[in-house]
């Protein structure tokens, strides 16, 4: 029993000396560190709430592979932790670095510095002002670079009805394939628009902006004349956090007292802009990831997820079809974010939650970094699964809602009955009044409501990759008469207890509650002229309620305060 316990002890002490061997590894002149570690499943969730974690495979016994990330000023925070890890460091990628802009656009075989990048983008509106425009989302990041995103369309300053859609790519600093790759992209897009018919109907059907580099201060952060694996480039921005990880939570009332300054830049620029679609771009592995980031499938599915899945297969199929080697990981290249592991504050559950868009998450390159003269294979592996993700924001639902009486157009909510959850309706937007809506080809019964406006809902039947154009005229409550025969009071209003709902004309079918990030907190059924809500458990705050009846549904605005 002594020899028991002494091999015991010796074991212990040996992981002790080993995991401290380890973390005297840490070089504290480093800006960050990849560490690769073995966890169980709860240790695995309590890393990636605190660190970030880019990798993660699972063993035969049950654990996780995992690679992190550390930033320096949480290093002391990873050694707290005292787990065992080796330190991951990959081979430098051979990089060339185009100093002019002929140099870049000549083979696409090199990465740009930073002065080229400036000057490609400014190139690309000064040969192409009727079709790009240059515009800034942050000026000046802390480190003293631009955040620039180009906007092409064939109607620079007219979007009209046409589906708006943002590419961007490398929030991830050390991830710069994608940042070549939508440079290209913008350059294909305005050289071939004469020429190629393709292009010209993405160009002319679609308002499109690309922002290639969300992550300068990191892509440069030794440098602006190179970029390589970490710490050449980083993972991290000028303030050592993750942007991936840095937006406001799906589905959680998360209040910060600041957001990173790319981050609070990219929230305005995107509420800015009614983006149907669209999508982010990584590397350190090669998968399509649809959402959510936050969610497993198992947990809460997006309302969508067969219009996922379709799209993304699509995406990674349509890149097999250029190489039979590429877009292979996890399920043959597509994966469900929470399903690979889960994240926080992701920014494509922070568009699709918040914003009411369809992004997912594009991994491009096993390797985080890849050798120059490699970038126009990985260029020829994607592009058709480019322009092909852009034109499905022209597919399912689409139209105009307007004033039936005046004809002017009006915002609106698009609900899709029995389907919709964590705010994936759409509105319709001015000074248009254009909705789209994406959908799984089927036939949905869709409601549109609009403040002052009777409620109409539409039978709409459509096809995978088709577009069903349906305008819609919702009649406005005209005068006092007609207003008091749909009149749905809800009192009283604020409350702290009960909602009382009544309608004179016609029955309550059903009543749902919807916080303000569009999440269903409750639901009952009726079969009466009015009806009571129970909402004492509901979180002080403002909340919309759905009301359902026989002549079509109604929204209606209450507050819930605190208790007295």
């Amino acid at each position: 029993m002594n020899r028991f316990f002494a091999v015991i002890l010796f074991i212990l002490i040996a992981s002790w000396c080993f995991a401290q061997n380890q973390h005297n590894n840490l070089d504290r002149n480093m800006p960050e560190t990849y560490v690769v570690t073995t966890l169980n499943q709860q240790e695995l969730q309590r890393v990636s709430e605190r660190f970030s974690i880019d990798r993660v495979s699972r063993n035969a016994d049950g654990d996780y592979t995992v690679r992190i990330c550390v930033a320096k000023k949480d290093y002391a925070a990873f050694e707290a932790l005292n787990y065992p890890f080796s330190i991951s460091t990959p081979a430098k990628a051979n990089v060339s670095m185009a100093t002019t802009y002929a140099q870049l656009v000549q083979s696409w075989n090199k990465y740009p510095t930073y002065s080229t990048y400036m000057d490609a983008m400014r190139t690309f509106q000064t040969q192409f002002p009727d079709l790009c425009k240059i515009d800034t989302i942050l000026a000046n990041t802390p480190g003293g670079h631009a955040l620039l995103v180009a906007h092409i369309s064939n109607t620079l300053n007219d979007r009209g009805t046409k589906p708006s859609f943002f590419y961007t790519s490398t929030m991830h600093g050390d991830e710069p394939v994608g940042y070549v790759m939508m440079l290209h992209l913008i350059h294909y897009l305005l050289n071939n628009y004469e020429t190629d018919a393709n292009v010209r109907y993405v160009v002319d059907n679609v308002d499109l902006w690309i922002c290639p580099l969300e992550n300068p201060d990191g892509t440069y952060h030794m440098s602006d004349n190179t970029l390589n694996q970490s710490p050449t480039s980083t993972r991290y921005n000028y303030n050592e956090e993750d942007l991936n990880r840095s937006y406001p939570w799906a589905g959680r009332d998360e209040t910060r007292p600041s957001y990173e300054p790319e981050v609070q830049a990219m929230m305005l620029f995107g509420a800015a802009h009614p983006f149907v679609m669209s999508a982010n771009m990584h590397g350190g592995a090669e998968v399509v990831n649809y959402p959510w980031d936050i969610w497993g499938s198992n947990q809460r599915p997006h309302a969508d997820t067969q219009w996922w899945k379709r799209e993304s297969r699509m995406f990674a199929d349509t890149c097999h079809k250029q190489s039979n080697w590429y877009m292979h990981d996890l399920s043959n290249g597509v994966t469900q974010g929470a399903d690979w592991y889960a994240i926080t504050g992701s920014r494509q559950d922070y568009f699709n939650y918040y914003l009411h868009c369809r992004e997912f998450t594009l991994e491009l390159s096993t390797e985080k970094v890849v050798s120059s003269n490699t970038l126009p294979t990985y260029w020829n592996y994607m592009r058709s699964s480019l322009l092909n993700y852009i034109k499905e924001s022209l597919y399912g639902f689409s139209g105009v809602v307007t004033d039936s009486v005046t004809g002017a157009p009006i915002e609106a909510m698009g609900f899709v009955e029995n389907q919709e959850c964590d705010n994936s309706f759409v509105y319709s937007h001015l000074p248009a009044g254009d909705y789209h809506r994406p959908i799984k080809g089927g036939i949905y019964e869709v409601t549109f409501s609009a403040q002052g406006y009777y409620p109409k809902t539409l039978t709409m039947s459509v096809y995978d990759g088709q577009t069903l154009v349906q305008n819609v005229a919702l009649v406005p409550i005209l005068d006092e008469v007609e207003d008091r025969m749909q009149e749905v009071r809800v009192y009283p209003n604020p409350t702290n207890d009960n909602v009382q709902i009544r309608n004179s004309m016609c029955k309550i079918d059903r009543v749902e509650v919807y916080d303000m990030m569009g999440r269903m907190v409750k639901s009952e059924t009726a079969d009466d002229y009015s009806m009571v809500m129970d909402v004492k458990d509901c979180v002080p705050g403002q909340y919309m309620l759905r009301i359902v009846t026989g002549k079509g549904t109604r929204m209606e605005k209450i507050m819930v305060t605190k208790k007295r």
